[in-house]
């Protein structure tokens, strides 16, 4: 008789953890407090409209990068439209030419010394750790902590050819690196790239190296299609789906995990239990605070995590297909409806022809508007939290209108999506979109966070938490990684499959 894994959440990380486990003969069901699949890997549609709340591109997403393996296992790209695009981000500034983070990184040297030729030795190693990491293969099939000595051997052989660039991406900072530059532009601009100054530099030199790899695209269809196919492959393995089924407790005796309690008051008994939901729900409110591993306790009282976002967007009766080939557009901070907005981007999707009609376009604005604690205080008075919402999108609008004239006359659908609509829908804590802010000097410390927790046995915790700094990848390896514990606790070979389409 097989054993059952209760698995509790099913975002790409629960779905992730269903599959394998029934690649491996567990009979796995998740329960999940939502009605639809993906958490945070979602979309959702207005009117005419879809408008994306995650995906801009995609980690592996070619046979170039050796990622492409797990989603093809998840039968996720099986069939799937991928677009490469030629920019990643563009940077603009009032008093100048913009800076362009090209895809292309022989083009994206020749622009960055073109612009800032006083940077050109720093500009040069920067685009030069780009070309090596493009050579670099992560190893993230075998869960380390079942590494033995020839694994580590192995690691350490791959990561030779590659040891002074990848320990210099791993142990400086964005904004370290920033330092580096003469130009007042890059300077400032840098550490902001990707929204937090303390990300490490491989944060970015990895990103920019899956581009130029192309590796690094967007899967057509955006992200709520994408999470229904990881969805459907569970499906079709036999696993069982339970939606609108929230999980209150995480049942124990003796010790071990034995189950779960539903908001309904139904029991429901497993051999194993998996938490693929919010961390800090999980410990201290499904598991009432009893079972905290100082590392875990540690990294919610002194780590940052990503910040929050506000994220207006709109439908409009314009054609942005001549702006598509672009991850998305930065401007400089500056102030919308009374708020310091430390970034702001745009981004929007006519590359996509499932998000709006023919001729039409969806445009997402995505800001640091204030902060988790500014949202959470408002959220407590609907009305004011309506009207600031409102306030906000007619703010954004009447900006983006000064960048691209007659926007405002063509928006036909907006919406807007604050922490708090994170925390609703997701449970996620802070409502970020990602996890931790793991810094160099933190590493050490936190570079392997716990999936399991002290005197609790038969129990894992998988998902971007332990994964840092988080995505749509760190849930897949968490979870494959968990499975591949409990394939060893049985005495089984861990095996995976990949679907073919038909």
């Amino acid at each position: 008789m097989s054993k059952k894994i209760i698995i509790i959440g099913a975002g790409i990380a629960g779905l992730s953890a269903g599959c394998y486990a029934r690649m491996n003969g567990y009979d796995a069901e998740i329960y999940e407090m939502h009605d639809k699949p993906g958490g945070l890997c979602t979309a959702w549609k207005r009117k005419d409209y879809v408008f994306d709340g995650c995906i801009h591109w995609l980690w592996g997403s070619s046979p170039a990068f050796n990622f492409y393996r797990a989603w093809e296992e998840l039968g996720a790209v099986q069939g799937r439209r991928i677009i490469d695009p030629e920019i990643f981000y563009r940077y603009n500034r009032l008093d100048g030419p913009p800076l362009v983070l090209y895809a292309d990184i022989d083009k994206l040297e020749n622009h960055m010394k073109e612009l800032f030729p006083i940077d050109s030795a720093t500009i040069e190693l920067f685009c030069g750790l780009i070309r090596k990491m493009t050579k670099f293969k992560i190893p993230w099939q075998k869960a380390p902590e079942l590494y033995n000595v020839l694994d580590i051997i192995g690691m350490l052989i791959s990561i030779l050819p590659i040891y002074r660039q990848f320990r210099l991406t791993s142990n400086v900072t964005m904004g370290d690196f920033a330092q580096r530059f003469k130009d007042p532009f890059l300077k400032d601009i840098f550490p902001d790239m990707l929204g937090e100054k303390d990300y490490t530099l491989m944060s970015i030199i990895s990103t920019l190296a899956l581009l130029q790899m192309k590796a690094g695209g967007y899967p057509v269809g955006g992200s709520f299609e994408f999470a229904k196919a990881i969805e459907q492959r569970y499906l079709n393995l036999g696993g069982k789906l339970f939606y609108k089924n929230a999980v209150e407790k995480i049942l124990v005796e003796n010790g071990h995990a034995v189950g779960i309690l539903l908001s309904g008051g139904n029991k429901i008994l497993g051999d194993y239990v998996i938490s693929a939901a919010d961390l800090r729900t999980t410990l201290y409110t499904m598991l009432d605070g009893k079972y905290i591993d100082p590392i875990h306790e540690e990294l919610f009282t002194t780590v940052k995590t990503a910040p929050s976002t506000v994220q207006v967007s709109f439908g409009v009766n314009m054609d942005f297909s001549q702006y598509s080939s672009i991850v998305g557009d930065y401007y400089q901070p500056g102030k919308l409806a009374g708020h310091e907005v430390n970034w702001m981007m745009l981004r929007n999707y006519s590359m996509d022809p499932t998000t709006a009609p023919e001729g039409k376009t969806a445009v997402i604005f995505m800001g640091q508007i204030n902060n988790y604690e500014y949202w959470e205080k408002l959220a407590a008075d609907k009305q004011a939290y309506k009207e600031e919402k409102n306030k906000i999108a007619d703010a954004v609008g009447e900006y983006i209108d000064t960048l691209y004239p007659g926007f405002k006359a063509a928006i036909e659908v907006v919406d807007v999506a604050t922490p708090m609509t994170y925390v609703h829908y997701t449970g996620n804590w802070k409502g970020t979109y990602m996890t931790w802010v793991v810094t160099p000097a933190q590493a050490k410390r936190f570079g392997r966070i716990k999936k399991t927790v002290p005197g609790l046995e038969n129990f894992w915790l998988s998902g971007m938490w332990v994964q840092s700094p988080g995505g749509l990848p760190s849930g897949v390896i968490s979870s494959r990684h968990v499975i591949q514990m409990i394939c060893k606790k049985d005495g089984k070979r861990f095996k995976t499959t990949i679907p073919v389409l038909d």
